[in-house]
């Protein structure tokens, strides 16, 4: 089956079309009315110059019958038939014709041969009538008058004139009016198309810009076809609706990245949190179990397992509570107690806290802060947050080292907290890592003899963001690694 589709018309062929159309029968009526208006015009004038043709004759030929001492009778207007042509063709300027009651000429002086016309059958019928001829170029206008006297017909008076330069002169003026409604056609029509052009280019443009964005290309459309018009405001809006589309698109896309991260985040975490609770039931199983079998048997190896089920029981208590630890800081339920802090004392204190431990592998912590430091906080976040950063230090550092601890400000809002070990460092390619729950820089076993379960520093992130902080690690192998805490003075986000 053949189907035809309408051809398609735009908008600019539309305006175009409308003008044109409206432009034509304009000019169209205006030639028609003023050929119409000029054609009256000459008939009124030939119609006024024959009425006084008419009166011209009438008046010549009583003054040639009272010159004659004549009457005017059947007889006499017979007779002296050449006569009144002769008479009357010089006092109207022109030819004419005489004929009698029944149409035959009286006078051998008549130009032409009488036709019945109409205007001759109007005046055989008693009425003065005339009509147009047209030869070619030529036009020439004939007049019959009835002569009567006492309403009885005697004979009747022709008379020709040639009216070709009056009709000349109108022709040509129709003519000029014709070209001249031309040449304004021509310019309302080229006009049109420059202004449909000017109309309908922004709306292309517009059409354009949302067929773009129905294929998923959001460009707003330029500003430089934007007028002030409606089609301009139309443009504005369209820009701004695009610009809120890129807007929402962006935040879509962004929350999914941010969506897709925190499921990989929640896996790993996942996956963290069973390996790492795992190895501790596994050797408590299994120790149970070897228990169980052997009874009280081996005195011993029963000592030995139950020390091993206490350590693990131990090690897997840590690991939980520092879960908690971790989703705590993580969870909004959870609301810091934000109060003024003496953070110089406060490190101070931890400082001193924490060489107990570090005394055990030789290590020793020296303390830096500088004086009046003070900040909006939790007291008790904050501490949380240096005896994580101080213990992984300790974890991480060399045996027989020293950790530096500084504290000081930072401009007018910050203060800053850097703990510098003498470890091992760790590879540049796993410290966008470090944050993540759990994670653990291959090869390195120390931290497992010193108990670290891989929550620290990710603890440490949480607490310094509620601060409207930030932590930041740096690490040089063979020489050691800074962790760098910035706080805001004034608490940062109380809410967040």
């Amino acid at each position: 089956m053949i189907t035809f589709t309408r051809p398609r018309l735009t908008i600019r062929h539309k305006l175009l079309l409308s003008f044109t159309i409206v432009i034509f029968i304009g000019l169209l009526s205006l030639l028609l009315v003023s050929a119409r208006i000029t054609e009256q015009n000459v008939a009124r004038m030939i119609q006024s110059d024959m009425i006084q043709t008419k009166k011209t004759i009438e008046l010549y030929m009583n003054q040639y019958y009272l010159s004659k001492n004549m009457v005017l009778n059947v007889t006499s207007f017979k007779a002296e038939a050449d006569g009144l042509v002769k008479e009357l063709s010089t006092a109207v300027g022109g030819p004419i014709a005489i004929y009698d009651a029944q149409g035959r000429p009286l006078s051998d002086l008549n130009t032409g041969t009488p036709t019945l016309s109409g205007d001759f059958r109007e005046s055989l019928r008693g009425s003065i009538a005339y009509s147009i001829i047209r030869s070619g170029d030529v036009t020439t206008v004939r007049l019959s008058s009835p002569i009567a006297i006492h309403g009885s017909l005697i004979g009747i008076v022709q008379f020709m004139k040639d009216y070709s330069a009056l009709y000349n002169f109108t022709n040509r003026i129709i003519t000029a009016v014709k070209w001249f409604a031309v040449a304004i056609f021509a310019l309302v029509f080229l006009t049109a198309a420059l202004l449909a052009r000017r109309i309908t280019k922004p709306l292309d443009r517009l059409a354009s810009s949302v067929k773009q964005v129905a294929g998923g290309v959001y460009e707003p459309v330029p500003t430089s076809l934007v007028g002030t018009d409606e089609i301009g405001e139309l443009s504005r809006s369209f820009n701004q609706m695009v610009e809120q589309i890129k807007t929402q698109i962006a935040t879509i896309e962004q929350e999914r990245d941010t969506l897709k991260e925190t499921q990989a985040m929640s896996k790993t975490f996942f996956d963290n949190v069973t390996h790492e609770l795992k190895t501790p039931l596994t050797t408590i199983r299994g120790y149970a179990q070897i228990v169980v079998e052997n009874g009280f048997s081996d005195k011993p190896f029963f000592d030995k397992g139950m020390g091993y089920i206490l350590n693990e029981s131990q090690r897997l208590n840590d690991k939980v509570m520092q879960i908690i630890a971790f989703s705590t800081s993580a969870s909004a339920r959870f609301p810091y107690r934000f109060g003024h802090v003496e953070l110089s004392r406060l490190v101070r204190d931890v400082c001193e806290d924490m060489s107990v431990k570090a005394r055990k592998y030789g290590i020793v912590i020296h303390c830096e802060a500088m004086d009046q430091l003070q900040l909006v906080g939790d007291k008790e976040k904050l501490r949380e947050l240096l005896i994580n950063v101080i213990d992984n230090a300790i974890k991480y550092g060399g045996v027989n080292t020293t950790i530096t601890v500084t504290a000081y400000p930072k401009g007018m809002q910050q203060i800053i907290i850097a703990v510098a070990d003498r470890g091992p460092g760790i590879p540049h390619e796993h410290l966008s890592y470090l944050f993540e729950p759990f994670y653990r820089v291959p090869g390195a076993k120390k931290e497992e003899e010193r108990g670290s379960a891989g929550l620290g520093l990710a603890i440490v992130q949480r607490i310094a963001a509620r601060h409207g902080g930030s932590v930041d690690v740096s690490s040089i192998l063979h020489e050691g690694t800074t962790v760098t805490v910035v706080l805001d003075k004034e608490g940062g986000d109380h809410d967040a």
